[in-house]
């Protein structure tokens, strides 16, 4: 109910705004929320797929180093020339020897590719010395016994063995192996034993490029290869305590979400498990996918903040159309909105300020028949013509010229009629800024009125300095001169400006009139310096000049000024020859109902 009622306190305009930007950013949280989703999920298939990509280049190097050992395998078998060469070994030494040369070609470039062959009767033959291993050894191996219950032609793969090697235990400590069982027929027992061997570097160099860290393991879970060495032949549940791995899979490992995935190799049940850092894997499209959101918060806010000062300008018009409407309602008729526009809202303005103005020209008007009623009776009673009864007259004329609709004519002896009215009326010494610019107005009006050339004024006051008081006509000397001296050759502007600078009132006119020449300028400013002096030709070299009554004005309100405020006054003069002239005087604030001599 709270909400409701707050919202039924806002304006048309902070509605209208409220709602369109609701419209917006909804829609706009949705997507980016959406699209951050989404934007997640392809990041991740795409992380996994490069990953994948990556397991599957290792998974077939791999497969093709254990299909060159089970090739080799299968020429050693199938090799009659080897199988004879075997048999004639027994007996002849050149066969033996020869039959290790052979190994050697079998074995080829592959550096670290070693073949053993071990006859029913205990001879071995290697392509490697006797001093690093003696082969007969292998016949103690544990898994020796398994190769008579192999099928035939199968072999047993057997991974992370010591190496048996001595001068290569160092370097190469691991090594992978095969062995087979040879028979010339599959029912038949084996005459021979085949070990073919390869150094476990000859894997683990497949992992040194990896963004991953890539293990090998084998059907109990125990690691074969990873190019950490330390870690060979432990088992990767301890390295990985997890109750059920699932591939593919993000859990988190050494502190950091790693990527889960797994391929099987083609022998032995053997497998590789692929830990991807995450993190690392998508920082780059995690990148890009932050700078698309920043770059889509900042055209939202943009637009946001582009579709708020619209909706503002646009729905300002209502706004000053309802402050409008209240001062009317207050009793302010002479408020007008301004509106102006083809628009439905520029129309409702022209025609509310249309209505004020019938409105008001019909109040003027039982006011003026009123006043000419009361004015007719008391002409009657006059003796003699006095100032009341002149203004009574002007009011006259100014009525009936409206009602002929000469508002021209009308207007000028309204203003006539003013200046008159402020000139006998009034007897107090200081009156408020808004009494002052109205007489000015009024003056400036009349001015135009008579001038040969066409005249214009302009005035720019802050609203809140119109209560506060100057003393009467000191504007219109000022603005006199620039009509009678400024003006005389065309027309012009008179600009009056009136603002608060470091707390003090500042009053600036300025006419683009023909301006003063230097030597003018000069002996002015040096006249008015002199302000106790009487009131003379200005002139730089002491005679009179033409222009002496360019000035009369300006020191006449100088004097006067300089005397009810004393140190607090300054005035500033600056004019350019055929450009302008600017009169600025400065001045203590003071308010109605406050103590004007008190400074």
């Amino acid at each position: 109910m709270k909400e409701k009622h707050r919202l039924s306190q806002l304006s048309f305009r902070q509605k209208l705004i409220l709602t369109s930007i609701a419209c917006l950013v909804i829609p706009a949280l949705g997507m980016l929320y959406i699209t951050n989703v989404y934007s997640k999920l392809i990041i991740r298939e795409h992380s996994l797929e490069k990953s994948t990509q990556s397991l599957r280049i290792v998974q077939s190097q791999i497969d093709v180093i254990f299909e060159e050992m089970v090739s080799v395998s299968n020429f050693v078998h199938f090799d009659p020339e080897i199988k004879t060469l075997l048999e004639d070994a027994k007996t002849n030494p050149v066969a033996a020897r020869t039959l290790t040369s052979r190994l050697e070609q079998v074995a080829g470039d592959t550096i670290d590719l070693r073949i053993t062959l071990l006859d029913k009767e205990g001879h071995a033959y290697s392509d490697y010395s006797f001093y690093d291993y003696d082969p007969r050894q292998f016949l103690k191996r544990r898994w020796f016994s398994t190769l008579e219950q192999l099928p035939p032609y199968d072999t047993l793969f057997m991974g992370a063995e010591d190496n048996y090697l001595t001068s290569l235990q160092a370097e190469q400590p691991y090594i992978f192996m095969t062995a087979r069982a040879l028979r010339e027929e599959t029912t038949a027992a084996p005459y021979a034993y085949l070990i073919v061997s390869r150094s476990e570097a000859s894997i683990r160099e497949r992992f040194a490029s990896l963004e991953e860290d890539v293990y090998l393991l084998d059907e109990e879970e125990i690691i074969l290869s990873n190019r950490n060495q330390e870690l060979v032949g432990t088992s990767f549940d301890h390295l990985l305590p997890v109750d059920e791995l699932v591939f593919p899979d993000i859990v988190k490992f050494k502190g950091e979400n790693q990527l889960l995935l797994s391929l099987p190799l083609k022998f032995a049940r053997w497998r590789l498990i692929s830990v991807a850092p995450y993190e690392q894997l998508t920082e780059r499209l995690n990148g890009i996918n932050r700078t698309g959101l920043i770059i889509q918060t900042i055209f939202a806010v943009s637009f946001l903040f582009a579709l708020t000062v619209l909706l503002r300008r646009f729905t300002k018009p209502v706004l000053v159309l309802g402050k409008a409407a209240r001062r009317v309602e207050d009793g302010d008729l002479m408020v007008r909105s301004g509106i102006r526009g083809t628009d439905e809202i520029g129309s409702l303005g022209h025609s509310f300020d249309n209505m004020l103005d019938r409105v008001q020209l019909m109040l003027r008007q039982v006011e003026t028949e009123q006043e000419l009623k009361r004015q007719a009776e008391i002409a009657m009673l006059q003796a003699q013509i006095n100032p009341h009864f002149l203004f009574n007259v002007l009011s006259s004329i100014r009525l009936k010229l409206l009602m002929k609709q000469d508002e021209e004519n009308a207007a000028i002896v309204g203003s006539l009629s003013a200046m008159l009215r402020a000139s006998f009326s009034s007897r107090e010494e200081f009156v408020s800024i808004a009494s002052e610019l109205d007489f000015t107005k009024q003056y400036m009006e009349l001015m135009r009125f008579t001038m040969r050339y066409p005249t214009e004024y302009a005035v720019h006051v802050d609203k809140e300095l119109l209560l506060e008081t100057v003393p009467r006509f000191i504007l219109q000397p000022i603005i006199e001169n620039a009509y009678k001296h400024g003006f005389l050759q065309g027309g012009g502007r008179v600009v009056i400006t009136i603002g608060l600078v470091q707390s003090r009132l500042t009053i600036t006119i300025e006419d683009n009139g023909t301006g003063m020449e230097e030597h003018t300028l000069a002996a002015l400013l040096q006249h008015i310096r002199q302000k106790d002096a009487e009131i003379g030709a200005l002139s730089a070299d002491g005679t009179p000049v033409a222009e002496s009554a360019h000035g009369i004005g300006l020191i006449n309100v100088y004097q006067r000024l300089k005397l009810i405020y004393g140190e607090l006054f300054e005035m500033n003069i600056e004019s350019i020859h055929g450009g302008r002239t600017t009169v600025q005087l400065t001045m203590p604030v003071k308010r109605i109902g406050a103590d004007n001599h008190d400074l």
